[in-house]
């Protein structure tokens, strides 16, 4: 039996804030995935920070044994890159290709895909279009595809943010006009991941491969807000998690 395809769909910064875990940050794709897959609501992530926390979710070690103690932009690195998921999937067949941001190495190569696609900006505007064409020339092998989006990274975007006055910040913080507008920003970001994701899963669906790829969709940590992000409780490392198999399962064959 052929292996089933991967697509790996990770986000920045966005804990478990979206819709299908009950927080009003209107996310309809991400809540069409999580009806069609499993949603998992008690997953955690193995430090409250980016690059360990990726680390540590594709090397299957805790980030004082792969070497990630810290950001890989500010220098810290895998002891052994040959140790990530990448390599392992080569190793038994799968073709692999990194579209968008990674946050496991300061240079990309060294992270061992067979192809990386350039672009300007790790946004979901960006990234989604891409991903559309990678759906266009499909290798004949399975295929691991990450799809890495920079949102919902502050700075948050320029957009018209949803009225803040109907915005709840979340629960550590005080409810005033200004934590009410930053999580209004928050949402904006969120709207536009949520675009980037619903654009992937559909170009996947018109291939029609849909029922022999497995979709992943997680982020790296909790929202970066006060008490939040690089905090050790479950406000920082928990994260959402849902997984989309043929009819629904997550099972690999």
């Amino acid at each position: 039996m052929q292996p089933t395809n991967i697509i790996y769909l990770h986000s920045h910064d966005t804990g478990r804030y979206v819709q299908p875990y009950g927080f009003a940050v209107p996310t309809p794709h991400i809540q069409q995935l999580a009806e069609q897959g499993v949603l998992f609501r008690q997953a955690f992530c193995a430090a409250p920070t980016c690059s360990p926390s990726r680390a540590a979710l594709l090397t299957g070690q805790a980030p004082h044994n792969n070497g990630m103690l810290g950001l890989a932009h500010r220098g810290w690195a895998l002891n052994d890159y040959s140790h990530h998921l990448v390599s392992a999937l080569r190793r038994t067949g799968f073709t692999t290709t990194l579209i968008g941001m990674q946050h496991e190495a300061s240079d990309p190569r060294q992270l061992g895909y067979e192809r990386i696609v350039k672009l300007p900006n790790a946004h979901a505007a960006t990234v989604a279009p891409a991903a559309v064409e990678f759906f266009q020339d499909l290798p004949d092998a399975p295929f691991f595809l990450s799809v890495g989006f920079e949102e919902t990274h502050r700075p948050f975007p320029l957009l018209e943010p949803p009225d803040a006055a109907y915005c709840q910040p979340p629960p550590v913080l005080p409810d005033t006009p200004e934590t009410r507008h930053d999580m209004a920003a928050f949402m904006a970001s969120a709207r536009l991941l949520d675009a980037g994701i619903g654009t992937v899963l559909a170009a996947l669906d018109a291939t029609g491969l849909q029922e022999k790829t497995l979709v992943i969709c997680t982020t790296d940590h909790g929202i970066a807000f006060p008490k939040m992000k690089c905090n050790l409780t479950d406000r920082g490392i928990g994260v959402m998690l849902i997984m989309r198999g043929p009819a629904g399962q997550v099972a690999l064959h």
